[in-house]
């Protein structure tokens, strides 16, 4: 009896003590930290899109951190598009699967949409608004068809407000239908306690390369919004915070790395979703860079090429159809040796497969692409801060090497877009340094030039086409020293062994956070997650203190060394977005350890954080694979 006295007063206290612990945590801790998602969409074409950019930088200007991202189909205009803002006062590299509040102001958004045959397009995102979340709705949607009595709905009468603010600023009322966006936006940033000076400001620099007719339109439109919203409770109160960042998108990342490193020609032919980083250049000549548009990707691989060839720093980006037209000339680049930089913003596949959705199934083709055997260079970049490093790194890389550098990014990346404090791209930008490797002005009195001179390490001195003192030969074909056509088989052997022995240099010079990074402590955790490229986002938001991540950076030639982190982790899991588990075949055929688990998506959606967190735990539990399907 004293026992059981004394066993409950034992309870009581850990009770007691837990109940305390949870109150500190609940009013000063981390679930006391602002941390929430907004959603709003629309039928593409109808200028919704400027929306997520709008929200984004609402919310950086009030000193917060956001991750945003667009889902889109692959057509131009008319199909439902969605868009995705995180916001948070902590770092933050992905989203979740449901919003805390969203604004819609079509039917299609709400309840979803199907095709001719009845086949259902998309479900609609009633589905995705969190318990006890706040739905926005224009007032001509039937709010009685919405099931949902665990949310706050508000109306808005989104035509009335476009009407009068046309009439106020004399334009049409089609003309004025685009500002719905606007609307959107405002209504959001109301209920957020943002004050309507700061939005117009916000909104002002949106749209501060328009037309002043334009931007005072919006101007309108965002006051008379402020206004309608008087009677609406707010549900959040924003405290704004210091914090000076700036806005950034994937693509845009990838621009600016090769601004950095002094790159000069963009060539491209129009492909989703790689082109939007050649139409930022285009709008942006100060960064330095001609872009060019020729007829093909064929005639975009060879321009690059003998850009490149005349000492010109020059790149490409395409996705996976482009990239796979170019696959000649890149063999072309391994038998001559020739620097090239391709950024291959990955999408769903095979074949044109689908052009605005994201996948990583592109890795074996990177590594294996062109015919025979050639060293070349194969980085995978997670973050936006990463890609910007990354794609600068990759010139240094190709000129160093003397070979091709492939950058696989995705349409994740791409699409995402994120606050990046300004320290960190400055630091990038101050710690970046141009290494052209041995590019060099021949000196005539060590004798004819030889471009292909042999060496301990397979680089040779390197000049550029028109030294006034050398002739360069490149061939295409099997050559000698001197570039000249040759087919005798002791050339052939030390040909083929010094253009297969850079790897062995590479993996020797390039530095551990080149290669790959390590998340928490692989010795000490029940889990090492591997994985690479986006994928890595969700992970760091995912990953507990008992958890350890891997991810691959360098892709090819493979850091053998992680292969003892793999073989003395508990147990090991890869994430990736595909479906052949195409790097951890690599793994498996570079170091011979077969990565024992999977987490695969291969819908043509990212991975949210909260899904992989639910299939990590599964994994824990004894799951050896789990197939992620979040839309």
């Amino acid at each position: 009896m004293l026992y059981l006295k004394a066993a409950a007063i034992k309870t009581l206290k850990y009770l007691l003590k837990d109940f305390i612990i949870l109150t500190i945590a609940l009013l000063f801790g981390e679930n006391n930290m602002v941390d929430f998602t907004w959603m709003t969409g629309g039928k593409q074409g109808s200028g919704i899109d400027a929306a997520l950019e709008m929200f984004s930088k609402i919310m950086i200007k009030h000193g917060y951190k956001t991750f945003g991202y667009r889902e889109y189909f692959s057509n131009i205009k008319g199909m439902h598009s969605f868009f995705i803002v995180r916001v948070s006062e902590k770092e933050i590299r992905s989203f979740e699967s449901y919003a805390d509040f969203a604004v819609f102001f079509d039917n299609e958004s709400v309840f979803g949409e199907k095709n001719q045959h009845g086949e259902t397009i998309h479900e609609g995102h009633i589905r995705d608004i969190k318990s006890n979340g706040t739905l926005i709705i224009d007032k001509k949607i039937d709010k009685s068809k919405i099931n949902r009595n665990d949310i706050n709905i508000i109306t808005i009468d989104f035509d009335s407000i476009i009407k009068s603010a046309a009439q106020k600023m004399n334009v049409s009322l089609p003309e004025a239908e685009i500002t719905k966006n606007v609307v959107a936006v405002v209504s959001s940033a109301y209920l957020l306690s943002i004050e309507k000076e700061e939005l117009i400001e916000s909104i002002s620099s949106t749209f501060r390369n328009k037309p002043q007719k334009v931007i005072d339109l919006n101007l309108a439109v965002a006051d008379l919004t402020y206004e309608s919203m008087k009677n609406e409770k707010q549900i959040m109160k924003l405290d704004k915070l210091q914090n000076e960042s700036l806005y950034i998108e994937g693509t845009t990342a990838a621009a600016i790395g090769k601004s950095i490193a002094g790159c000069k020609i963009q060539v491209y032919y129009p492909i989703t979703p790689a082109s939007d980083e050649s139409t930022f250049l285009e709008a942006h000549p100060e960064l330095g860079i001609r872009v060019i548009q020729p007829e093909s990707e064929l005639a975009v691989i060879g321009i690059v090429a003998g850009a490149s060839l005349a000492g010109v720093r020059a790149a490409t980006s395409t996705s996976g159809p482009g990239f796979a037209l170019m696959t000649e000339t890149v063999s072309y680049a391994g038998m001559t040796e020739t620097p090239l930089v391709i950024v291959d913003h990955q999408r769903g596949a095979p074949a044109t497969g689908l052009p605005t959705r994201t996948e990583q199934g592109d890795l074996l083709f990177a590594i294996h692409q062109g015919h025979g055997d050639f060293d070349r260079i194969v980085l995978s970049p997670g973050t936006i801060e990463q890609m910007i490093k990354t794609t600068a790194d990759a010139f240094n890389y190709a000129e160093r090497y003397q070979l091709p550098v492939i950058v696989l990014g995705d349409k994740f990346i791409a699409q995402t877009s994120k606050s990046l404090k300004k320290d960190a791209l400055n630091e990038i930008i101050d710690t970046y340094r141009v290494d052209r490797g041995l590019l060099v002005e021949h000196d005539p009195s060590k004798g004819e030039y030889k471009r292909y001179l042999l060496t301990n390490n397979g680089i040779s001195p390197r000049i550029k086409l028109g030294d006034p003192n050398a002739v360069m030969y490149v061939a295409g074909d099997e050559h000698d020293e001197y570039g000249h056509v040759l087919e005798e088989p002791n050339n052939r052997n030390k040909m083929m062994e010094k253009r297969n022995k850079k790897k062995e240099l590479i993996l020797s010079e390039l530095k551990r956070d080149e290669k790959y990074e390590i998340y928490n402590d692989p010795g000490k955790a029940d889990l090492l997650i591997v994985t690479w490229g986006s994928s890595i986002g969700p992970v760091i938001d995912a990953i507990k203190e008992d958890e350890a991540a891997l991810q691959i950076k360098l892709i090819q030639p493979y850091p053998k060394e992680t292969v003892e982190l793999l073989k003395n982790a508990k147990k090991t899991v890869i994430v990736e977005q595909n479906i052949g588990a195409q790097l951890k075949q690599h793994i498996s055929s570079q170091t011979g350890f077969m990565i024992e688990n999977e987490i695969l998506k291969y819908n043509g959606r990212p991975i949210r954080c909260d899904e992989l967190r639910e299939a990590i735990d599964r994994i824990k539990n004894g799951e050896k694979k789990v197939i992620l399907n979040g839309y």
